[in-house]
């Protein structure tokens, strides 16, 4: 029993942080696969924020990927927020196409071509990872046609 008890102990040190590995150094994998996250406000020219503006990213979207929320488009929340987080994929882009848009016509669109910045992990040295946008809209109302 002692020697089952002892070797069962050995395991569990053995595949805790502590023991049995062979590297030298530490290198933390990231969590997940790397994310764009696009986040911002929407206003109007009074700074009241907008509830139910539609705000979609594009610049990164495959051709023919469909509409879906939170992940390539969402819609501002009672304080004029919104977020999208979506897998960045492989490439590097330095700026992405945000636009928003009044589905009651009360507003104009607008579009923001907005930076792109990274933050870094350590795998095999710092590369880049999560790409992180803010794109905040001020939008004016739309000119009445007499």
């Amino acid at each position: 029993m002692k020697k089952h008890l002892f070797i069962i102990v050995l395991t569990l040190i053995c595949f805790s942080s502590v023991g049995c590995s062979q590297r030298d150094t530490y290198e933390p994998i990231p969590p997940g696969l790397p994310r764009m996250i696009i986040s911002g406000t929407v206003t109007n020219t009074s700074s009241k924020p907008l509830q139910g503006i539609y705000v979609a990213v594009f610049g990164v979207r495959e051709p023919n990927e469909k509409d879906i929320i939170t992940y390539n488009y969402a819609i501002t929340d009672t304080a004029g927020q919104y977020t999208i987080i979506r897998y960045r994929g492989r490439e590097m882009p330095t700026e992405v196409t945000v636009v928003a848009t009044d589905s009651t016509g009360v507003y104009q669109e607008q579009i923001l071509f907005a930076p792109i910045s990274y933050d870094t992990v350590y795998v095999y040295g710092n590369e880049l990872f999560n790409a992180f946008v803010n794109a905040d809209f001020v939008l004016s109302q739309q000119i009445s046609q007499p």
